[in-house]
Parts: structure tokens; sequence; C-alpha cells
């Protein structure tokens, strides 16, 4: 924004009287981004315009009447792919059924000094609590969503966050069953004997609920930002957020299910992965720049989906 001064001075009687200016003429808009060139032939000018229609993505819900809600724009043809490859790595960890290579007892001797500090520990009121949660969590976002914008908008927004948060559960899933590391309570007898034999036993990095509690907020924090810019509501939104993902990280530990490690790149992924596909998803609403070089006035325009 380019912002002018100008002094005021009183009149000068010997001074000619100016007359005033009308005003620039309204910069143009600016072309479609599909749009044939201006001096492009007919023919081809159709034919560019029939292969621009065709390569458009299929917006799932579009809302005319509002064009700055909701605050993520969902296409058939990106987020139903993304949907079902996320849900099928996600649900990799199923397929595991050997338990850990150490069950039903493991040795400390391995351990960094830091998960050394919680090896052994085993709590499953813990482990209760922070699957509940990690379930308000989810909840308190959905109510957040739908007290902002309404049923349908806080459905269409409510996907994207599911997608960054069963992104987080695809990737926690492929790296558990990759390290293959064995959960903290297999370091102590203090599990019942069955758990300690569980294939669930040889999961432990990365931490899943960490992750998808993260994304959460984080993908929460770019909608509210998107619903409400200029204000602190999204940052008070991300700073109680980020409060209670770190009470699912916390109550993990405490279960033992997971190291500090453990929970700790669960944190740095989820938050990643919310930031990341909440922010790929373009707003309804683009504001670009409109320059009009034969007047020499700026300004800005707004282009979406209606």
């Amino acid at each position: 924004m380019i912002c002018s001064t100008v002094a005021a001075a009183g009149p000068d009687p010997g001074a000619p009287t100016e007359v005033p200016k009308s005003a620039p003429p309204a910069p143009p808009a600016p072309p479609a981004p599909d749009a044939p060139a201006p001096d492009a032939p007919p023919s081809m000018a159709e034919q560019a315009e029939k292969v621009a229609d065709k390569a458009k993505l299929t917006p799932i819900i579009t809302n005319p009447g509002n064009p700055t809600r909701p605050a993520f724009q969902l296409y058939a043809e990106i987020d139903l792919p993304i949907v079902a490859t996320g849900a099928v790595f996600a649900l990799a960890r199923l397929t595991k059924v050997q338990p850990a290579y150490c069950a039903p007892l493991c040795s400390q001797s391995g351990l960094n000094a830091i998960d050394k500090l919680t090896a052994g520990r085993f709590s499953s009121a813990w482990s209760t609590a922070s699957d509940f949660e990690l379930y308000g969590l989810g909840a308190a976002a959905a109510v957040i969503l739908l007290h902002d914008e309404g049923a349908l908008n806080a459905l269409n927004d409510a996907v994207v966050m599911g997608e960054a948060t069963l992104s987080a559960t695809a990737v926690a899933s492929i790296m558990t069953l990759a390290a293959g590391r064995p959960r903290p309570f297999l370091y102590s007898d203090s599990a019942p004997l069955s758990v300690r034999n569980s294939a669930d036993a040889g999961l432990s990095f990365l931490s899943s609920h960490t992750a998808e509690a993260f994304a959460i907020v984080t993908s929460l924090y770019v909608a509210e930002k998107r619903l409400h810019p200029g204000s602190m509501r999204p940052k008070v939104i991300l700073g109680v957020g980020l409060g209670l993902a770190t009470m699912v990280a916390v109550s993990r530990v405490m279960a033992g299910y997971h190291f500090i490690t453990d929970v700790a790149g669960g944190a740095i992924v989820g938050s990643s992965l919310g930031v990341l596909i909440a922010s790929v998803h373009n707003s309804p609403v683009e504001i670009v720049p409109i320059v009009n070089t034969d007047t020499k006035t700026a300004g800005l325009g707004l282009t979406g989906n209606f």
C-alpha cells in the first residue's frame, strides 16, 4: 500500500484557479488465468476455452451467498484421493500381528538418557484419559467451526482438518511399522503379560495420538486465521489448543505407551502436516493485485469459485 501526504496551505489570491481533476478510472479486472491471448485467432481461442473448461477442477461445496465462507475449497479430484490414500496408510498398522522383538520384557541398556526416565511405566487410566482428551479436542474444534460458519461450511472445513489428522495418522503408522520400537511398558513387568505380548506393544515411535492432536490444532488455526483476519481469536485458539494437545502427549507418556521422544516426534509431524494440508487448500476467495500502467494506478481485486 502506498500512502501520500499533502501539506495544507492557505489560498494564494494571485494564483490561478485550478480545475479539480476527476478521479482516475477504475483499473480493469485481471484476465482469467486460463484465458486465451487477446490476439489469438478465433479458432484457437475457442479451442483454448474448451480445453480450459475440461481441465477445471470440480468444487465440492461453494457458497455464492458468502464467498468468504468456508475457509477452504474442496475439489473432488484432489480431496477424495487424499482421504482414500490416507485411510489405507492409517490402517496399515492393523497388518502387524507379531509381538515386539524383545517381548515380553526388554532391557533398558539400549535406551537414551531421556527415555530411560519413563521406561517401565504403565497406567491404563492414563491411556483412557489420553483417548478422551483427543476425542474432546476434535469435538471442540468441530463446535468452533459450527459456531463460526454453520453446518454446511463447518462440514467442508472439517473435511480438511480430517485430512490433516488422517495424514498425521498415516505418517505415524508408517513410522511405527518401520521403527518397530517397543513401548515403555515392555521395560518392566508392570503391564499385564497379554498386553506385553500383543502386536501393539511394538508400535512406540512415533505417537499417533500426539500427531493427531497437533494436526487438529494447527489446521484449525489456519481455518480461523482465514475466517477472522486481523483478529486475536485465532492466536488465542492456537495457544489453548497447543496446551490441550500437549496434555494428550503427556498422558501418552504417563500411560507408558510412548517415550518422550515419541511424543516430541509426533508433535513435530502433526503440527507440520496440520499447517501444510490446510495451507495447500485454497480459500474460495483470493486477493490479487491489479496494476494499470496507463493511469499509473494500482489496487486489489477478488477472484473466487462461485
